[in-house]
């Protein structure tokens, strides 16, 4: 499956929905059940207005010009003028699909306020048909035949097609997209059926093409992505539909996408094996991350693949191999419940580099284990020109009454490095800071914690937060308003705070002399920016998959902010 969706299907972001009443039901009776994609427009007189004011939320005064130039929709329906059209009603846009390298057929389906007026508008080109108050039009002749054909009665309406609660997403949005994705692997049998074979033969010439590569096995990286290639392949077989609302408000854009699946098919079985969460875990991480990640369900699948891609980058070490197979197999074994991290970035002097995790497991003690046997098999790795060696220390610290486990990995570059060795060692000193890159790990009565970057007081801080002895993330007003605006339970959830992770990576370039640039770093620090978060969650639930993504006003505030100071510092403060 394509995008969003899950497995997402093509389409990205032109959406948004209303459930039909009694107009826009008619509108779908003008749509025929071979239509590949289904596009609405709620009222685009008010749906511009939400977009000029949202606009002047983020850029004071650019709405202006959002609604000077809103007639220019007009190009949108192949209605230049916007002849007839009546801006105050659903506009409607059925896609067929043609198979093969032919394009697709467009059919518009359009209130009028003056059906001849309309007509007499769009040209001599098109076909028209009327439809109640809707003018119904193409420059397809075959689809124009389809669509007259439909309105006598004869075919059947996509309307049947669209079920109960995809109709109740549709309903939300401003813009709204309905794919028929059984319809459009239908007509594009040919072309994905010759698109998996071209990725099989590649997958299955990959072990000749690529021989020799230092530390890989390219026949195991090979299978891998193979059975990757299959579970896609099977998510889309089994996906009858994806449906994408967009809703605009002053407040910011929501998305909510629906995926629905053939009941008790393979995808359908697999999504049902991990129920969504409340991820609860994800509040206890410590406050003042700029982003934050939420995961839990049955990763047995996701495990095996891991599995097999770690022994594939031992080589030829096929005793190696075989102890990070057999570690990585008990692994598999253990309950896990939710996993929960938080990421952030430090100063150049210290190493960039900030995430915390906290994973709940069923025997802390076990995976303390299985981790230190894990690490000691996994030796030394060497991808290309990259070698890095593995080194776990036991109880080389304490944190309070917990016992430390310390792992450090160092990374060289050979010489098959190039001319960009010194720029990569350079970013990874920037990146880890001179205690390199080192993880802290502790193992608590039913969870296990670790920290990479920022010395022993970042694990201090998780065990603090942990404790309530210091401020957490789930206490912080941003992070309750971003999971307000997503799934209160879910398998995946993540909170990021673009113009945060903005502004501290132009401090970090800045401070580094990677590049010459001339930034006033206290010109960006002193903005006036809100806390917020940009928020996406994904949830299971029977036959389908659910996905909600907030965008607040405050993110694109805060974007706007920056990037209008730094180009104003560029251009000499202009």
């Amino acid at each position: 499956m394509l995008r969003r969706c899950g497995f997402a299907v093509l389409v990205v972001s032109f959406v948004i929905a209303a459930r039909p009443m009694a107009a826009a039901e008619n509108a779908l009776d003008a749509i025929s059940s071979d239509a590949g994609v289904v596009v609405r427009l709620k009222n685009p007189q008010a749906t511009i207005e939400k977009v000029a004011d949202l606009v002047n939320e983020i850029v004071p005064g650019v709405g202006e010009q959002v609604r000077a130039q809103a007639d220019g929709i007009g190009l949108a329906i192949s209605n230049p003028t916007l002849a007839g059209v009546d801006k105050q009603s659903d506009w409607w846009v059925a896609v067929y699909p043609r198979g093969g390298e032919q394009e697709p057929q467009l059919v518009f389906v359009i209130p009028a306020s003056d059906l001849k007026g309309m007509k007499a508008g769009l040209g001599e080109s098109f076909k028209f048909v009327e439809h109640g108050k809707f003018g119904v039009y193409t420059e397809d002749s075959d689809a124009a035949d389809k669509t007259a054909a439909l309105l006598k009665g004869n075919g059947k309406s996509i309307a049947p097609l669209i079920d109960k609660d995809s109709l109740v997403v549709f309903d939300k949005g401003d813009i709204s997209v309905f794919i028929h994705v059984k319809r459009l692997a239908t007509v594009y049998k040919d072309r994905l059926t010759e698109t998996r074979e071209r990725i099989t033969q590649a997958l299955e010439n990959a072990p000749a093409e690529l021989p020799g590569t230092p530390g890989l096995n390219p026949k195991a990286i090979a299978d891998v992505l193979g059975q990757l290639l299959t579970v896609l392949m099977q998510g889309l077989d089994d996906t009858q539909s994806c449906t994408i609302a967009a809703m605009i408000s002053k407040e910011g854009l929501a998305f909510e996408d629906l995926v629905r699946v053939a009941s008790n098919s393979t995808t359908d079985k697999l999504l049902q094996k991990s129920p969504p969460n409340a991820l609860g875990t994800l509040a206890s991480l410590p406050a003042g991350g700029l982003g934050y990640f939420g995961l839990h369900g049955d990763l047995t699948e996701l495990a095996q693949w891991g599995m097999k891609m770690s022994a594939a980058f031992l080589g030829d070490n096929e005793q190696s191999a075989k102890e990070l197979q057999g570690v990585l197999a008990d692994l598999q074994k253990l309950k896990y419940g939710v996993i929960a991290s938080s990421f952030g970035l430090g100063a150049v002097d210290e190493g960039a580099l900030r995430t915390a995790t906290i994973t709940e497991v069923s025997e802390p003690s076990k995976l303390r284990d299985l981790s230190q046997k894990l690490f000691k098999a996994m030796g030394t790795i060497q991808s290309g020109a990259m070698k890095q060696t593995y080194a776990i220390k036991p109880d080389a610290e304490k944190s309070g009454q917990n016992s430390v486990d310390v792992l450090t990995v160092t990374m060289e570059l050979g010489d098959a490095a190039g001319p960009e060795a010194a720029m990569m060692e350079r970013f990874l000193k920037t990146l880890y800071g001179p205690e390199g890159a080192v993880t802290r790990m502790t193992y608590l009565k039913d969870r296990a914690v670790q920290a990479n970057g920022g010395g022993k007081m970042a694990l201090e801080k998780v065990l603090a937060a942990l404790e309530k002895k210091t401020d957490t993330i789930g206490s912080a007003a941003p992070y309750e308003e971003a999971r307000k605006r997503l799934s209160d339970k879910s398998n995946l959830l993540v909170l990021f705070d673009l113009p945060g992770f903005l502004s501290k990576a132009i401090e970090l370039v800045v401070d580094s002399g990677a590049l010459p640039i001339p930034i006033n770093v206290e010109g960006v620090r002193s903005l006036d920016i809100k806390p917020s978060f940009l928020g996406f969650s994904l949830a299971t639930e029977p036959e389908g998959l659910r996905v909600k993504t907030s965008i607040p006003v405050e993110q694109a505030q805060g974007v706007a902010k920056i990037v209008m100071t730094v180009m104003a510092q560029l251009n000499g403060g202009q």
